[in-house]
């Protein structure tokens, strides 16, 4: 009886295993089975008009910048929801201050903080924004964060066991299963399931991206540090610097599960009274996370989600203005 088990399973891994390495190699599935978020939005006007030196600085005009990643950028909306053309449309709507309203949206998907100081510093000069929002995701701690070209990052280091040594029965099977392509499918599909329900596996990618914050660990540290240029530049030239700290949207029931995280970015923000701080969790505290997201194993926000944040900063802008 358990050995007709045990071969089944057996089987049942291999059959598995094969599926995927043909459907990595040829892509049998990949249509039914990857929801795909479009992420390459179009150029503001503002670019356009900056690039052709028709942006009037010396005029009665608000110019804000908005920096970020596909949350803050609008990956899988249309481009005319996004938060920035939300925003644009909300100031002008009750304008009654200002000739122009220029709203140049330099977000770019895939960011991280090292790329969004990088952002920052291109543009900050060309520009002359009078505000800048930073769409802050908990992500942005992710990947190579050093400025200089050449640098190694400094990564997860893994101490190096002797091969010749003895082998367990537990680390034989967790070889296998690290190169195994269908357990890892079957694993992430697992995690990926469970995380929609609140539960976060222990050292899963998502845990550790969470543990960077409270366990101080490496790029955390340089994080801040490239956060801090932005805040104190910004300061230098009489910017108002508004963080927007996106929400995981798909997950607004678990707030338990951010406690710490947030606590550590705002009490980061804090040290820089100058800066004016949004936690986006605390938008959608009592929401329903079904009317805002776009997938439930996804953050990303909807168009409805662009637009309540919208307003929020716009009212932030509209008080800080006057």
């Amino acid at each position: 009886m358990y050995k007709k088990i045990f071969l089944i399973a057996i089987l049942f891994i291999i059959t598995g295993e094969i599926m995927i390495r043909l459907d990595m190699k040829f892509k049998f599935f990949e249509d039914t089975r990857v929801v795909k978020i479009a992420t390459d939005l179009k150029i503001t006007p503002e670019y356009n008009m900056l690039i052709a030196n028709k942006i009037n600085f010396s005029g009665n005009n608000l110019r804000i910048m908005v920096i970020g990643d596909s949350y803050i950028a609008g990956g899988g909306i249309e481009a005319k929801d996004r938060f920035s053309q939300q925003l644009k449309l909300i100031l002008e709507k009750n304008n009654k201050k200002y000739d122009d309203i220029f709203v140049l949206d330099v977000s770019k998907p895939s960011s991280n903080t090292l790329d969004n100081n990088q952002t920052y510093f291109h543009f900050v000069d060309s520009f002359k924004p009078h505000i800048i929002i930073l769409g802050y995701n908990l992500n942005d701690v992710e990947g190579n964060l050093e400025k200089q070209k050449g640098e190694t990052g400094t990564g997860n280091s893994y101490a190096v066991t002797n091969s010749n040594a003895k082998q367990t029965f537990i680390k034989k099977v967790y070889k296998i299963y690290k190169k195994s392509e269908f357990m890892n499918f079957v694993f992430h599909k697992l995690h990926t399931e469970l995380k929609a329900h609140g539960v976060i596996f222990p050292n899963s990618e998502f845990d550790l991206t969470l543990k960077s914050y409270y366990q101080d660990k490496e790029n955390w540290k340089k994080s801040k540090l490239l956060l801090q240029e932005v805040t104190d530049d910004a300061k230098k030239k009489n910017i108002q610097l508004i963080v927007l700290k996106f929400p995981e949207i798909n997950l607004i029931e678990y707030p338990q599960l951010f406690l710490k995280t947030e606590t550590i970015i705002r009490n980061f923000y804090n040290q820089s009274p100058s800066v004016l701080y949004i936690n986006g969790s605390e938008i959608f505290n009592v929401e329903n996370s079904k009317d805002y997201m776009l997938s439930k194993y996804d953050g990303h926000p909807n168009e409805k989600a662009h637009k309540k944040m919208a307003v929020i900063v716009s009212k932030l802008i509209n008080t800080s203005s006057q």
